[in-house]
Order: C-alpha cells, then sequence, then structure tokens
C-alpha cells in the first residue's frame, strides 16, 4: 500500500510539473507572442515583428505589474525594433 501511494504521489508531481511548463511555453512562438501582444497594445505594429523579436517583447512585458506598463513597454520595445 505505501507503494502505491508512493507511486500516485510521484506520479501527481510529475503530472503537475509537465503541465506547468507546457503552460509556461504557451507564448513561445511568433504567432502567439503577436495575437497575445496585440491584446495589450492593439495600436502598436506587431505585425512587423519577427517570431523571434514577438517572444522577446512578450517576455519582456511579463515583469510589468499594471495595464497601462505592459501598454508602454510593448509600444516602446516594437518601436525600438522598427
Amino acid at each position: 500500500m505505501k507503494r502505491f501511494i508512493t507511486l500516485t504521489a510521484a506520479a501527481t508531481t510529475t503530472v503537475a510539473a509537465l503541465s506547468g511548463a507546457a503552460s509556461a511555453q504557451a507564448y513561445n512562438t511568433g504567432d502567439n507572442a503577436r495575437a497575445a501582444l496585440q491584446h495589450i497594445a492593439p495600436n502598436a505594429n506587431v505585425e512587423a515583428l519577427t517570431n523571434t523579436q514577438a517572444v522577446a517583447v512578450y517576455q519582456l512585458v511579463q515583469d510589468e505589474t499594471s495595464a497601462a506598463n505592459k501598454k508602454a513597454t510593448v509600444e516602446a520595445a516594437v518601436a525600438n525594433y522598427q
């Protein structure tokens, strides 16, 4: 019985770790990052960004706490890439 409980706990931990990693990787493609950035800053020209640039800008705004700061950061970063 103890072995079953240990295996169940290990399986649960593994599944939780893998699902957390998958959700963290949701915006690792340019298309997904561009869609999220377009939602944050609709007036920014995110379509002009390369995939790498879009992902980099998306990762940059993850540290911002307010919507206004996120929007300003996206607009400034997009302008810097153009």
